[in-house]
């Protein structure tokens, strides 16, 4: 009975928003994840109403920092004994049997008896850009955004840029999308002392001279394009140069092609793919890399970007519309496609002093319009207006 009273009744009058932790409750975690587990921890930060209640859904007992609930605050799991299928299954069979009044999925993929719900679309590049995906994945892709755009009562979006796509490509209503940015974790992603990245660098046996990139190493990242720079530039420094490319991240789609790059490289032992790391050894590594590299054929927003400049490192970035948004005037901007601009940008960060320092000091002004504790408070904003 007591787990009945958290739930919307006309009786008690009690508003419960129900919310999917499972991608916040990954242990390793990239955009999405980051993203679901950040905003539902600044949305702790908020105090609730007396009539309102929260519920974290997930298929595994939360860790030690998401079970940490306040009042009002209580989770349920839910188990599936199968690998996929949790959110369309054992989700929905639970909003038939007890519905809250609110679902927030911070993922795009709804359950199929969602009741009232809001769910965030990150970004759309497989539709613009349906090359750079699995086509399977692609078609599930296609299928639970239309979906999402079917059923939820707002659409929220992490930048202006894809909410354009979202209307322009999926015909969604302008009042049902709207803009919510996504930000960064400053107590992880801040300036770091070079003696903070000294074990990194150790351990993984890398000098203090060189560029990094972060991200799954899919066709998406357009990291051909940048091993195809890196050459160029390496070529032009001569014999003896000490810089090396840095690659963080798990093999994706199309991590065959990449490899195949890196491996026929004639600068293989300059290219350091170091695998997945988790945030408190990449925050220190990126404060001590020359330049933070982003060529990524398309996103969403690019967390990445916002790390970065967290970071105090110089940002060179992909020339795409969320790019421009979200950095503004501190990042060089270099066309996706084009391994001789990206070679004259990481020349300039390198041979520059001054432009290294103006892109780090504009980094930093432009970080601090993003917090995530202003975007829990609009998301919460919005799940009231709903109920």
């Amino acid at each position: 009975m007591a787990e009945l009273n958290l739930l919307t009744t006309k009786a008690t009058g009690t508003i419960t928003y129900g919310i999917d932790a499972s991608s916040a409750n990954k242990e390793k975690r990239t955009g999405v994840e980051h993203y679901a587990r950040e905003l539902i921890q600044a949305l702790k930060n908020h105090p609730l109403k007396e009539n309102e209640r929260v519920i974290l859904f997930s298929p595994s007992l939360l860790d030690s920092d998401l079970s940490a609930l306040p009042t009002g605050w209580s989770s349920k799991v839910l188990k599936w004994p199968l690998t996929r299928g949790w959110m369309a299954g054992r989700m929905s069979w639970e909003l038939r049997r007890r519905r809250p009044s609110l679902l927030f999925v911070p993922g795009q993929a709804l359950p199929w008896f969602a009741g009232t719900a809001i769910t965030t679309i990150h970004d759309v590049a497989f539709a613009r850009r349906p090359d750079l995906y699995d086509p399977a994945v692609r078609r599930r892709l296609e299928r639970i955004t239309k979906r999402a755009v079917k059923k939820a009562k707002r659409l929220l979006v992490p930048s202006q840029a894809t909410a354009r796509d979202v209307i322009e490509l999926y015909h969604a209503a302008p009042e049902q999308v709207i803009v919510t940015l996504e930000a960064v974790n400053t107590k992880l992603f801040h300036p770091h002392q070079p003696k903070d990245a000294r074990a990194i660098l150790q351990r993984h046996r890398l000098g203090t001279n060189f560029f990094l990139a972060v991200g799954r190493m899919e066709k998406k990242k357009n990291l051909s394009t940048l091993i195809r720079a890196f050459e160029l530039f390496k070529t032009r420094r001569g014999v003896g140069d000490p810089f090396e490319l840095v690659l963080v991240g798990e093999p994706g789609y199309g991590y065959d092609e990449i490899k195949r790059f890196i491996d026929f490289s004639s600068y293989k032992e300059h290219i350091r793919p170091l695998g997945y790391l988790p945030d408190q050894d990449v925050s220190p590594l990126m404060s001590a890399a020359t330049a933070y590299l982003f060529p990524s054929w398309y996103e969403g927003f690019g967390i990445p970007n916002l790390e970065a400049m967290a970071s105090g490192v110089a940002l060179v970035t992909s020339d795409i519309p969320a790019h421009r948004e979200v950095a503004g005037e501190a990042a060089l901007f270099v066309p996706p496609g084009e391994p001789e601009a990206w070679t004259q940008a990481m020349q300039r960060v390198v041979k520059e002093g001054s432009l290294r320092a103006e892109l780090v000091e504009k980094g930093k002004q432009q970080v601090a319009g993003y917090a995530w504790e202003r975007t829990a408070a609009q998301t919460l904003d919005i799940f009231r207006s709903l109920v």
